[in-house]
């Protein structure tokens, strides 16, 4: 018989919550990845989402959730008391006066997500077009296992309420 590791059962949360906000018509999900990496013997699933009014807007979200090989050894072998999970948030903007945007961007992320939360800020610009993105990260410096899984659901209002600031700071 089958039975769901950490990583199945997160994956399940996530994507459940995240589809149900798109039924509800709240978002619109625009991408979503469920990769098995043979070559590390990983796993990784990434779901991706705008607000719904904001397509076209090149504002969004994803979540990214990976399991690596010590992990799901662990679990499989039942020789870890604890496997789990590093989940990631990630937001996509367009690249623009980042002298000016960047520590707005950091200060509205601090204030939704808290300030001991990892938040890390990645620009890329073609060198011709001068067209770029500007990539923010939000990581929790720990693994998660079902026992977070009501705090993945109540992640979903602070995705939210980051797009919608990160929206205005694109205009």
């Amino acid at each position: 018989m089958f039975d769901p590791t950490v990583f199945d059962n997160l994956k399940t949360v996530i994507e459940g919550a995240v589809y149900d906000l798109d039924l509800e018509g709240v978002i619109a999900v625009i991408e979503r990845h469920d990769f098995i990496d043979l070559a590390h013997l990983s796993r990784m699933y990434e779901i991706a989402f705008q607000l719904r009014g904001q397509l076209g807007v090149d504002v969004s979200c994803k979540v990214e959730l990976t399991m690596d090989l010590e992990q799901m050894a662990g679990e499989l072998l039942q020789t870890l008391a604890a496997p789990g999970c590093k989940l990631t948030i990630m937001f996509t903007m367009p690249l623009m006066q980042e002298e000016t945007v960047c520590p707005l961007v950091e200060e509205v992320l601090q204030k939704i997500w808290g300030s001991n939360r990892s938040i890390s800020q990645t620009l890329r610009r073609d060198y011709k077009s001068g067209q770029g993105s500007h990539e923010i990260k939000v990581q929790f410096g720990r693994l998660i296992d079902e026992t977070h899984i009501d705090d993945l659901q109540e992640m979903l209002p602070y995705m939210l309420k980051s797009l919608h600031e990160l929206k205005l700071l694109a205009k």
